[in-house]
């Protein structure tokens, strides 16, 4: 008797294979699917990771001048480089201005009669004339900027109220710097960016002149004391404003309270900057720094702390910054091929568009054909910020950003006097990055105070008037100059 399972036909063991490969192909493709997504996530992120390299080899070691391209350097001059396109000069721009009869001090007369090769009497004479501009040879500077002047002071003692009396007031030490002096090292602190010790060289070298570190310290700390009524005044000019630019950059504060960035606020119609340093990076900054009732505009980046910092409507976003990212992409060598196209044909849109905000807001306001305008342009920006199967991770960031914040880039049409971009800001703090480099930030947050009052008052006067600048900063410096 026969007992088990039949035996499986041959057609039955091939179902059976099938089956089985087919599961088996199942799970490989599932597993296949899942290499792929982690494949493309690994893709993202090194893609992420070498722009980021990238970026920051930028930052530390500068962008070189054979990796830029050719047409980055055409809009420059709108991008808040620093650098301006070079153009047609005519020959004569190229020679020193002649010099005004008033401002002549000398006059040398050089006169010839004998031909020095033979000795022979000249003929028609004929006069000429040139110019030299120079100065008195530095070894004797310190005999014309020197003075040391000697006080002789008669004090007198007063029976009723019981104290002596003198004219004026009798310094703690005998021998004290002058006022001048004072003015001096301020303006090299801070305009001319020079170190304690850079000063020192130069007071002793050509000034023959000792000072101290200590006592320049004082210097810079007794002349911020006389100038906080004018640094209260630029203050007040800036919330005053009708429009305003904000920006923000790193200052190392050793023992700060605060913290480590500086504020720069410039106004949009006169050359007053206020500086803020030794702050935090916070939005209680531009509430601290505008005040409580600012209703001006806020020409910024799109950085969140400016964010529903101003009135609904009265913020404006600076063009300058997302094209700067985007031109900084299309040029990424560590993007592949097809990328790196479809990049810089992006870039190129954007700049076309930025360079037709340009041109609108270079016309006279009219508030019919401005709204008529940006309605076209924001056909153009909607079409822009679309999403594209080549963008790079990094270009979808910045879409998403301009989505989000589109109505912002368009203030600067749809309101009266206020540019695209917010390039005063950036130049006014370039120069206090230039600072830190050398200086590497402030010790104590005391120091930083007195550097957002003395650069405050300093660099504005610069900006409104280099000639004029230590006639401006001296009349800042006496009592009740800012009291009307």
């Amino acid at each position: 008797m026969e007992t088990g399972k039949r035996p499986q036909t041959i057609e039955q063991r091939q179902k059976q294979v099938i089956t089985r490969l087919k599961n088996e192909n199942y799970e490989l493709r599932k597993k296949v699917a899942v290499l792929e997504e982690e494949n493309r996530l690994l893709k993202l992120k090194l893609e992420k990771a070498f722009l980021l390299i990238e970026e920051l080899q930028r930052m530390v070691f500068g962008k070189g001048k054979n990796k830029q391209d050719k047409n980055d350097k055409d809009d420059d001059h709108f991008t808040g480089s620093g650098q301006t396109k070079k153009i047609d000069r005519d020959p004569a721009s190229y020679r020193r201005e002649d010099p005004k009869e008033e401002e002549v001090t000398n006059e040398e007369y050089h006169y010839k009669s004998n031909c020095p090769h033979c000795q022979a009497e000249l003929t028609a004479l004929k006069h000429l004339e040139f110019f030299t501009e120079d100065i008195l040879p530095p070894a004797e500077w310190f005999k014309v900027l020197k003075r040391l002047t000697r006080h002789w002071i008669t004090t007198g003692y007063c029976t009723n109220c019981l104290r002596r009396i003198a004219p004026v007031e009798i310094p703690k030490q005998k021998t004290t710097l002058g006022e001048n002096v004072r003015q001096l090292i301020v303006f090299q602190f801070t305009v001319q960016q020079l170190s304690y010790s850079q000063i020192i060289d130069f007071s002793e070298g050509v000034l023959h002149l000792k000072l101290s570190q200590g006592e320049i310290a004082n210097i810079l700390e007794s002349q911020a004391v006389k100038l906080e009524p004018g640094y209260l005044a630029i203050q007040e000019s800036i919330r005053q404003a009708e429009a305003v630019h904000l920006d923000e950059t790193g200052w190392p504060t050793l023992q700060g309270k605060q913290g480590n960035f500086d504020w720069a606020a410039c106004g949009i119609n006169t050359e007053d900057v206020l500086y803020s340093i030794g702050q935090s990076r916070g939005k209680g900054n531009v509430k601290r720094i505008l005040g409580e009732n600012f209703t001006g505009i806020g020409v910024t980046d799109d950085y969140g702390a400016y964010k529903n910092a101003f009135v609904a409507g009265n913020h404006a976003l600076c063009w300058s910054h997302p094209y700067r990212k985007i031109r900084d992409l299309k040029n990424s060598a560590t993007l592949t091929v097809v990328k790196q196209e479809h990049c810089q044909k992006v870039a190129a849109e954007f700049r076309a568009l930025y360079e037709k905000v340009r041109q609108i807001n270079a016309r006279p306001f009219v508030r019919e054909e401005r709204e008529k305008e940006a309605k076209e342009l924001t056909k153009l920006f909607d079409k822009f910020i679309r999403p594209h199967p080549n963008d790079p991770e990094k270009l979808r960031q910045i879409k998403s950003r301009l989505t989000e914040q589109k109505e912002y880039y368009f203030v600067c049409l749809l309101k009266p006097n206020i540019p695209p971009d917010n390039n005063k800001a950036e130049r006014a703090l370039r120069h206090l990055v230039i600072k830190r480099k050398k200086s590497f930030g402030s010790k104590t947050q005391k120091g930083a105070d007195i550097l957002s009052i003395i650069y405050s008052v300093v660099m504005s006067f610069w900006r409104i008037s280099k000639r004029n600048f230590f006639a401006s900063y001296s009349q800042a410096l006496k009592p009740l100059a800012f009291s009307q």
